[in-house]
């Protein structure tokens, strides 16, 4: 019944900044063609696997991170790479640690302009 993943979103103030930080940021390409910036669908890759969904108890006492409701993480290739990419178009990273292992996968969290965390992750093996 359930095919996958159809969109995650997340609700924005501020829709030209965003869109320019996506774009700049996280090098992602605009798919949609409409004029207006109250939707704005970025296109992305499928060829390695599925888009994947979960949910996740974080304990009774969850990190500012943990209290996000919902969570994109953007699947990599190689996460030591991306995260120094994206360092050096001046994304910082949450912690100084930057990637942690979380079991079947590694994880760097950061935050856009209105400070919705983002994650990258790598499956491992």
């Amino acid at each position: 019944m359930i095919l996958g993943i159809d969109v995650v979103f997340i609700h924005i103030k501020d829709p030209e900044l965003m869109v320019k930080w996506y774009q700049e940021k996280l090098g992602l390409d605009v798919s949609n063609t409409t004029t207006n910036l109250s939707w704005q669908e970025f296109a992305l890759s499928e060829n390695q696997a599925p888009t994947r969904f979960a949910l996740d108890y974080c304990g009774p006492n969850p990190s500012p991170i943990e209290q996000q409701p919902v969570i994109i993480s953007f699947k990599v290739a190689d996460i030591y790479k991306a995260v120094n990419e994206l360092e050096k178009r001046g994304i910082i990273f949450s912690s100084s640690q930057k990637v942690f292992d979380v079991g079947p996968t590694l994880v760097a969290t950061f935050q856009d302009p209105e400070n919705n965390y983002l994650q990258i992750s790598q499956r491992k093996g």
